[in-house]
């Protein structure tokens, strides 16, 4: 709880800086390449993530990374930011919620739907279709099986979970004839 209210500050202040300098396209990439970086080289990020080592260290290190990117002055300052006040650890949920900002900004919502079986594409351009009437925003779906479903679909998206798998139905009438 404590870490998605730290990291939703970060993303934030990240995401006014970069929508004043007109750049909110370009800082999106940027973080989520060196978050997905980030994530891929755990060992090496240990030293970063590590209050044990100096933050002189930890900054020598992670600046010695950057210089293989080429990123922003703003990215390099939020991520010194970030090893200064021992919170590098959070940069994945950062991005996460910077890439949520910029997509609200730009009228963009991911819904993730996860269907028993492989879903066809005119499905598919239906859900997204309803979900856009439903919402009022360009969707992008993200469908993933998930056979314990045995039919119907869940879809989650901005905290609400749509739930129509056969799944569920089956436990709500277990729970009513237990009752």
């Amino acid at each position: 709880m404590i870490r998605d209210i730290i990291a939703k500050r970060y993303a934030k202040a990240y995401f006014e800086l970069a929508g004043e300098q007109g750049r909110l396209s370009e800082a999106q990439t940027e973080l989520s390449e060196i978050a997905a970086f980030f994530d891929r080289e755990s060992e090496l990020c240990g030293v970063l993530y590590n209050p044990v080592f100096e933050t002189v260290q930890r900054k020598a290190v992670l600046n010695a990374i950057l210089d293989k990117f080429k990123l922003s002055k703003s990215l390099h300052s939020l991520l010194n930011l970030l090893v200064d006040k021992n919170k590098l650890v959070y940069v994945g949920l950062v991005a996460e919620n910077f890439n949520r900002m910029v997509d609200e900004a730009e009228g963009r919502l991911e819904v993730e739907v996860a269907s028993a079986a492989p879903l066809d594409e005119s499905l598919v351009d239906s859900l997204r279709v309803e979900f856009s009437k439903l919402t009022g925003k360009n969707v992008e779906l993200k469908v993933e099986v998930d056979e314990s479903l045995l039919g119907g679909i869940i879809a989650r998206y901005g905290g609400m979970v749509y739930d129509g798998s056969i799944k569920t139905q089956l436990k709500r009438i277990g729970e009513t004839l237990c009752a």
